[in-house]
């Protein structure tokens, strides 16, 4: 299990952080936008060391775009990769059908990460149930079994793929 630091993360994110649990965090914006932010394990294509990242905006009304939402997500995740190991597990939320969009977003988010040249980015697709799923993992470049997660993640998708 991860836990990261709301003391670390509120060193250098524009916007405080509160710790709901060792890996979930809430933070308003000026816009008066509440969101979750946090981790949780996933062992759906390996049995350990993959958690599953979320993003939710839970109150307050969208005031526009907001470039220290993105700038305190970034410092959570930076949090998240100074654990030994871990990998991240994006998946896009199909409630309201617009997670094609939602996966263009993420793409758009890590290709501006500082230090994505650290970092290996594997995009994955599958249609289960007549739904459309985009999902993604993250791991270091330097992860000791970073071809073999890949790789598996690659299986499972392929595995539950329905088309």
């Amino acid at each position: 299990m991860i836990s990261l630091s709301a003391e670390a993360i509120n060193t250098r994110a524009p916007y405080p952080v509160k710790q709901e649990d060792s890996s979930i965090f809430t933070f308003a914006t000026k816009y008066g936008m509440t969101y979750s932010v946090g981790f949780v394990p996933d062992t759906s294509f390996l049995q350990d060391g993959v958690y599953q990242f979320f993003l939710i905006a839970s109150t307050g009304k969208n005031g526009g775009q907001d470039n220290n939402v993105f700038e305190t997500v970034r410092v959570i995740i930076e949090e998240f990769f100074a654990q030994k190991e871990p990998v991240m597990l994006y998946i896009c939320d199909t409630a309201d059908k617009r997670q094609a969009s939602r996966d263009r977003l993420f793409r758009i988010w890590f290709n501006t990460y500082i230090l994505n040249e650290a970092y290996t980015m594997y995009n994955e697709h599958m249609t289960l149930d007549n739904i459309q799923y985009f999902s993604s993992i993250i791991l270091r470049k330097d992860h000791p079994e970073h071809n073999h997660v890949i790789a598996t993640f690659h299986d499972y998708i392929v595995e539950h793929d329905e088309e």
